[in-house]
């Protein structure tokens, strides 16, 4: 009496590579990634090479603009301090208008903290005309480790 036993390392169904649906979706694939021309799709977005911003664009940039202004500064300043003074002595308000407080003060720290972060930090401006090279790094990193060595040093002789 024969019985048939199939091993571990033998399965009963074909190989997943070898089935003609993964093969016919890595055709698709390779052809989608192949007729994809990145270039076109940088040229489309910019206003100097194709197509028009959206339509929501212009709206968006002037709010964006008006809530980084000084006088939303100046508004967010006094909803702080109005939305501060209502919760410290508001007496016994309901819990609706405490809520409604709530979010105007979040409302109001949000626009101070936007206006407050895009005044104090510019950012880094690199001149066009900076070029570093090889020896400047190399240099820059023997300073560091130089540093790095007199301050270990320092801190022994205590």
């Amino acid at each position: 009496m024969t019985t048939a036993t199939t091993s571990a390392c033998s399965p009963a169904s074909p190989s997943f590579l070898a089935t003609p649906y993964f093969w016919l979706a890595v055709l698709a694939l390779l052809l989608l990634l192949g007729t994809i021309d990145p270039v076109h799709a940088v040229t489309a977005t910019e206003n100097s090479g194709g197509g028009q911003g959206l339509p929501w664009e212009a709206p968006l940039a002037k709010l964006r603009q008006s809530i980084s202004g000084p006088v939303a500064f100046t508004i967010a300043l006094l909803g702080i301090i109005a939305c501060g003074a209502s919760l410290i002595w508001g007496g016994e308000i309901s819990d609706f208008v405490r809520r409604i407080v709530y979010v105007v003060l979040v409302v109001c720290l949000i626009v101070f903290a936007n206006a407050m972060l895009s005044s104090a930090f510019t950012g880094a401006t690199v001149p066009a005309s900076a070029h570093i090279s090889m020896p400047d790094l190399t240099a820059c990193a023997q300073a560091k480790a130089g540093c790095a060595a007199a301050s270990v040093k320092g801190a022994g002789s205590h």
